[in-house]
């Protein structure tokens, strides 16, 4: 059957965008009953930034806000494998932050304090500790270690693999290379999403187009704060075991960590203007050799084997944007994602609820879409990217 024919012409949620986001709302919104499922995405397989991320899983940070949704989340992740009837290859290794600079040291202590109040469990290395943990670190350089045991790395690629297919299962419908070119609504409220050759009568739509949900929303008549922003990574050849947990160099907006097959996979931030490119860029990969070399000396000898980029709307704080869109009724949105991959399980549960239930959790009520215009922005210290001003 040609697939053009075999979209359907109505549904009660079409979510535009079939990447990690797209897909684990589709699949939390089957398990609340909801299998009237349409999924859209304008690219191919695995074509976003869903394909192209560091698979690091943070399940926690340095503000209550960040803190409380990503534990829950990194909670989700550890169950996900049984949960889904899929192998998501989710590995709970831990997670350590790294300071090096005294200011960077005290956020530490700060955001230590702050996971005792909310339960989480992390704790402050001792010189010692910290050479059980990451032995190959350049300790001389370290003024302060955290370590988040309920972290770890979960595999894009399995992780995609395993969300599609318990959606298929649950009779979620999902197209790939089928861009949205109209989103019609009457009397302030959605009702159908126009893929260019098929109309389909919607009750709910949800944005969950990453890079392009701005332009996704203008359809809608309704605007995103944020912008477009690519994030680097590169992968250095196979070398024997020498980082067990997941690495953020806090100091040099690095993160890292070692794969099954010896490769050491993450990448740094440099400042710079946004660039709507998936070029290499010379001076990320510079700043990302020259971190690994400081911090992991033994890594010196070894050679890149691939460098990727990947597109993300970043929002104005850096925070996702989840929930419904004021400015239009039926609207939904999850967006802003710079930690997309690690937040996806908690955001599809949570915002299932919201849609089917009209249940709003207070883990996602403070990334709502419209607090910038609030004036009500998440100030989170602890993220590994660079602003721009």
């Amino acid at each position: 059957m040609n697939e053009i024919q075999s979209i359907p012409r109505s549904a009660s949620v079409v979510i535009i965008g079939g990447g990690i986001q797209g897909l684990a709302l589709a699949y939390f919104l089957s398990e609340l009953g909801e299998t009237d499922v349409v999924v859209l995405d304008a690219g191919y397989w695995q074509g976003g930034a869903s394909g192209r991320n560091g698979t690091l899983i943070r399940g926690a940070f340095s503000s209550e806000e960040w803190t409380r949704f990503f534990a829950h989340s990194a909670e989700l992740w550890f169950g996900l494998s049984k949960r889904l009837g899929e192998n998501v290859m989710y590995s709970r290794r831990g997670y350590v932050m790294v300071a090096e600079k005294p200011g960077t040291g005290e956020l530490l202590r700060q955001t230590r304090k702050l996971h005792e109040r909310c339960g989480i469990d992390s704790r402050l290395l001792s010189a010692g500790e910290l050479r059980a943990v990451l032995p190959a670190v350049a300790h001389e350089r370290v003024n302060s270690s955290l370590l988040l045991p309920g972290s770890g790395v979960a595999p894009h690629h399995a992780a995609m693999h395993a969300f599609h297919a318990a959606c298929q299962r649950r009779g979620v419908k999902i197209f790939y290379r089928t861009p949205v070119k109209e989103i019609e609504r009457h009397n302030g409220h959605v009702t159908a999403v126009q893929t260019g050759q098929v109309r389909i009568k919607a009750g709910v739509v949800v944005i969950a187009a990453g890079a392009q949900s701005p332009t996704v929303a203008e359809m809608a008549g309704v605007h995103l704060e944020g912008y477009a922003m690519r994030l680097e990574a590169m992968a250095l050849e196979p070398t024997r075991p020498l980082i067990t947990p997941a690495v953020a160099l806090l100091d040099r907006l690095c993160y890292m960590h070692q794969t099954a097959r010896g490769e050491v996979v993450g990448g740094a931030e440099v400042a710079e203007r946004p660039q709507a490119t998936l070029n290499a860029d010379i001076p990320v990969m510079a700043a990302t050799a020259q971190a690994y070399l400081d911090m992991f000396p033994q890594l010196a000898d070894a050679r890149i084997l691939r460098q990727w980029g990947g597109m993300v709307h970043i929002s104005p704080d850096f925070g996702p944007m989840l929930g419904a869109h004021p400015g239009l009724g039926g609207l939904f949105v999850t967006a802003g994602w710079c930690y997309g991959h690690a937040g996806a399980p908690a955001a599809g549960e949570l915002l299932a609820k919201l849609i089917v239930k009209g249940t709003l959790d207070s883990r996602i009520e403070s990334f709502a879409v419209d607090r910038f215009a609030r004036q009500c922005p998440v100030v989170e210290p602890g993220i590994v990217l660079s602003h721009f001003d």
